[in-house]
């Protein structure tokens, strides 16, 4: 008597975990990303505004960066030029070095990160206080201005792409060379724009045709120091 054997069903595809647990992953850190962001924006629009300095008739960057010193040079200059040079100084050691320290690349990431959330807030308050006033009153000092305050505030694309790509929120899929891409990209788009700034706050805004005027009393004007 011969006995048919039992057929052995075929093992099923086991899921990897981390697979499953990829999409909740990246749902996460976009929702914190997202719950920051709006923290950072509500603290920026709700803080009043600094005083300003007085009226040198230069362009406004550099009036921002002179007045209330030396807070306002720390605040929107010192803290995100700092954070931005360390991501480019230890970007280098990343790309070039073949045993990159883990202190290094932390401290690579972690200024990226706070880079992007400390000039969102410069961002969010510098609009609320500078840019729509000053659209609004039509008191631009002609297109020098316009050029150092816009490529400043052009900064915070650059610095909150690292944030993103720091945080996995943007790429999460990506391998490490792109990775390293597009970090090297928007670091270098950042000090693009930084001293695209720098140039244009220090110029004269009269060199480019802006003429100062001075408000009377009666609401006449006059040429001379804008007032």
């Amino acid at each position: 008597m011969t006995t048919t054997p039992t057929p052995v069903p075929a093992p099923r595809p086991t899921l990897d975990p981390r697979a499953l647990a990829a999409p909740d992953a990246s749902l996460g850190r976009t929702a914190t990303a997202a719950l920051l962001a709006g923290v950072v924006a509500v603290v920026a629009v709700l803080l009043p505004a600094w005083p300003a300095g007085p009226d040198m008739g230069s362009t406004h960057y550099m009036g921002l960066l002179a007045a209330n010193q030396p807070w306002n040079l720390l605040v929107f200059m010192a803290v995100p030029v700092v954070l931005a040079e360390t991501v480019a100084v230890t970007e280098l050691v990343v790309l070039l070095g073949r045993r990159v320290p883990a202190a290094v690349r932390a401290l690579n990431r972690w200024a990226g990160i706070l880079g992007g959330v400390w000039f969102l807030g410069v961002t969010v308050y510098l609009l609320r206080h500078a840019v729509v006033p000053l659209t609004v009153g039509g008191d631009w000092r002609g297109p020098a201005d316009v050029v150092a305050v816009g490529a400043y505030l052009l900064g915070v694309v650059p610095l909150v792409g690292l944030a993103l790509v720091e945080t996995r929120v943007v790429g999460p899929a990506w391998d490490a060379d792109r990775r390293r891409a597009v970090h090297a990209g928007l670091v270098g788009l950042f000090l693009v724009v930084a001293h695209v700034a720098m140039i244009a706050g220090m110029l004269d805004p009269t060199v480019l045709g802006w003429a100062p005027t001075h408000t009377m009393t009666d609401g006449a004007t006059m040429p001379g120091t804008s007032h």
